[in-house]
This record gives structure tokens, sequence and C-alpha cells, in this order.
């Protein structure tokens, strides 16, 4: 206490030049600076921790854009579909056969589609007629698109169902 009291009293009195006050002993081992430059390590700390809690943030909203955007891919990849789905049935109608089903398989072999890419499982959907558009006539009405992990096949209580492309969004995708 009393070296506490004597360093208080060195440190505010006006008797000692500049330097000296610069220099004064507390407890024997400290150092006390009076124009000391730099920070501390609880100011370091602090801000590496307010980084750390800004990258998780950006991370995160990162992810649910990415998220986001392979969904809207597998829409995209849904109305592709839909694309050559009506020119096939345009040129079906032209040789007078009659379309219904039009399976992705059936895209694929008139070459009017190439293989897609599943937007989640970075993989390219085998060409098989368990994905398929239904038309009549000229028009399409109506899509079942099973990828790896999501499809557009499936309404809201499990059933499988096509999906109306009046009614096609990112909200109609159901997990498998």
């Amino acid at each position: 206490m009393h070296l506490l009291r004597q360093t208080k009293r060195i440190l505010f009195s006006s008797s000692l030049n500049k330097s000296q006050k610069n220099k004064i002993p507390i407890k024997g081992l400290m150092l006390m600076r009076e124009n000391e430059k730099g920070y501390t390590l609880v100011e370091l700390l602090a801000v590496i921790v307010i980084l750390g809690i800004i990258a998780v943030i950006a991370t995160l909203a990162i992810n649910n854009l990415i998220e986001k955007s392979k969904k809207q891919a597998f829409v995209a990849n849904a109305l592709t579909m839909k694309s050559s789905a009506q020119y096939y049935a345009k040129d079906a109608m032209l040789q007078e056969k009659v379309t219904g089903k039009i399976t992705y398989k059936e895209l694929i072999d008139a070459q009017l589609i190439e293989p897609i890419l599943d937007p989640h499982s970075k993989t390219v959907m085998a060409p098989d007629e368990s994905s398929y558009v239904l038309a009549d006539g000229e028009s399409v009405i109506s899509i079942c698109l099973l990828g790896e992990e999501y499809n557009l096949c499936t309404n809201e209580d499990g059933d499988k169902e096509e999906i109306s492309f009046s009614t096609l969004s990112v909200q109609s995708l159901q997990k498998n």
C-alpha cells in the first residue's frame, strides 16, 4: 500500500521530468509509461472475437444462399424439361403421334435436352423413365422430376403426384 501511494505521488508531482515519469518502477517488475503506443492483449482478443463472430455469421449466410441457389437450379432444370417437352409435343403433333407422358429418357434420346446435372449431389441424373412431363396435345401440364436428394414429384402429404407448371416454385421441392 505504501508503494502504491508513493508511486501515485511521484506520478502526479510536477517535479519529475518526462523521462523520469516514463520509467517509474511499480512493485519492482513493471514499468509504467505515460505515452505507451500499441494495444493491450485484451483489446486484441476482443477484436479477434468480434472478427470470429462476423466470420460465423457470414459463413451461415453464404451457406443459406448456396442452398437456395441449388434449389432454384433444380426448379430451372424442371423448366428446361418443360421447354424441351413442348418442342417434343409439337413435333409429335406434326407426325400425328399421341403424346401424354414424355419421359426424361425420351427427351435425351431425341437430343432435345442434355443430361441434367443434379445441383445437390453434383451428379448427372440417369436418363430413365421415372422423371417425366405430362402433356395434353401441344401443351405440357405438369412435371415429375426426381433428383437424388430432392424431387418435384411429391405433394405436401408425401404422396407421389406431378407438380403443375402453374404452381411450380422452390416451395414445391420435397426432400426424398
